[in-house]
């Protein structure tokens, strides 16, 4: 950074290095009294002319620190007050947040802070929500991500622009915005609790980096800087490649299912697939958390071929293996009566709000007697079309019973064999391409039964076993 310039010059400098204010910007600042943020609003309030900005100070009590925090709330309503800026404030009981959904304190903290931020943006139709994140606080994340283990996403740290929100410090020391504080004399807030180390972004930051540039290397602070910097430029160009590789794979996406070209996925770099992969589960359950490295590296090794096909991934989504496609897809819920399901040939298809499962496989040899059995059956897979599944009835359902002339309406089927009405969706219907083959469990369709000519036969033998969601 070029010593030089002033510490206003520095921040305009990166304000217009990643295009953070639009001209005339409706701004929400985060203000928690502390110096990094007393800093960002003065600042933006030194530039209000320039932007034509309109600028809101948002603070939010989060219950912590009693009569400390409530005395941060008044130095921040006086401060925004002397500067004639319109205050936004809001208390929530953090702990008991943390405690109701076993969270951290730190991640309740987090969580609460920016749903306030975007509700305050809201009420004032904000273009921006401005805060006060500075380099310093890039390298402990920096050194917190790496700690706990993490990839290129996680070690990029704190991005400078993300959506709504801007950090115009996160190119600024911290001891860079105590100095302004203390040469503009603007008052700020001590909070007691950043001396506490059983958080462990205080811990990194009065022990573990101290230690480190007394011990390795006294420039460790902007060295690591420049690193996080670097990873982030790469982290994008890896972001957009994987967009690119992303939309070529895709074959079909819904609310329920993402569908991708599983052999054209594989021939990718090892990076790239991993990345198209978090993507796609991102975009079908909503986030990544809980996904770990060790789910990302189980889905790629899915092979139909070997037997491992389906693979829960939490968050109520599944990853499936089926011919080329791999599938990314919600996980069937316990109160859905049937929803289609592609039959695994050969494998286990499990129907678990059925309790049943189809177990599959493929015969070269007729079987000496076909037995009586009603939950196993035997077909022609030379008949068969893809794709196989399986669904419930659907109105004008017709098939070829088995061993008689002519169609009939699977509904007049159910209804000679006295089946319940309620019963009559929860009977799974196997289908090729769009001919019904079998109600599972009662009878085949004539179209696909052995024959002398016969050359491969599917077996689908159908079990019950006790879903883990009951």
């Amino acid at each position: 950074m070029n010593s030089k310039k002033t510490f206003l010059e520095k921040i305009e400098n990166t304000i217009e290095k990643y295009q953070m204010l639009p001209l005339n910007a409706r701004v929400v600042v985060g203000v928690s009294g502390g110096p990094d943020s007393v800093a960002l609003l003065h600042l933006l309030f030194r530039l209000k002319s320039k932007y034509n900005l309109k600028l809101w100070a948002s603070c939010l009590n989060h219950q912590l620190r009693g009569e400390e925090a409530d005395k941060e709330v008044e130095r921040v309503k006086g401060f925004a007050s002397q500067l004639g800026i319109p205050v936004i404030l809001e208390s929530f009981n953090v702990a008991l947040l943390a405690k109701e959904e076993k969270l951290s304190l730190e991640e309740a903290a987090r969580r609460v802070r920016y749903d306030f931020f975007e509700r305050a943006a809201k009420r004032i139709k904000a273009d921006k929500i401005a805060l006060g994140h500075t380099a310093s606080d890039q390298i402990e994340t920096f050194l917190m991500r790496m700690i706990r283990g993490s990839g290129l996403d996680g070690l990029s740290g704190i991005p400078p622009v993300r959506g709504k929100i801007i950090r115009p410090l996160i190119e600024i020391f911290r001891e860079e915005t105590e100095n302004y504080c203390q040469k503009n004399s603007l008052y700020i807030c001590i909070d007691s609790s950043n001396k506490k180390t059983y958080f462990l972004r205080n811990k990194i930051r009065l022990h573990l980096i101290p230690y480190l540039c007394k011990k390795y290397n006294p420039r460790l602070i902007k060295s690591l800087f420049h690193t996080s910097e670097i990873l982030r430029e790469e982290n994008f160009y890896l972001k957009e490649k994987s967009e690119e590789e992303f939309k070529s794979l895709l074959k079909k996406r819904d609310e329920k299912c993402i569908v991708l070209n599983g052999e054209k996925l594989s021939q990718l770099h090892l990076a790239l697939q991993r990345r198209v992969l978090r993507k796609a589960i991102q975009q079908m359950k909503g986030d990544l958390k809980g996904v770990a490295f060790e789910h990302i590296a189980s889905i790629l090794k899915l092979d139909e071929k070997k037997g491992c096909k389906q693979l829960d991934i939490p968050g109520g989504v599944v990853a499936q293996r089926e011919y080329k496609n791999l599938l990314i897809k919600k996980a069937i819920r316990k109160e859905d009566i049937f929803s289609p399901r592609s039959l695994i040939v050969p494998g286990d298809t499990y129907l678990p709000e059925l309790s049943i499962v189809l177990k599959s496989k493929i015969m070269y040899n007729k079987p000496s007697s076909f037995g009586k059995d009603s939950n196993e059956a035997y077909f022609d897979l030379d008949k068969m079309k893809k794709p196989l599944f399986l669904r419930k009835r659907k109105e004008g359902d017709r098939f070829y019973p088995f061993g008689m002339q002519g169609s009939k309406k699977i509904k007049d089927f159910f209804i000679n064999l006295k089946i319940p009405r309620e019963k009559r969706d929860k009977v799974p219907l196997l289908i090729s391409k769009d001919e019904i083959v079998w109600i599972v469990g009662y009878r085949i369709d004539e179209h696909f039964k052995i024959r002398k000519e016969t050359k491969r036969i599917l077996k689908i033998k159908v079990t019950k076993f006790i879903s883990r969601e009951n």
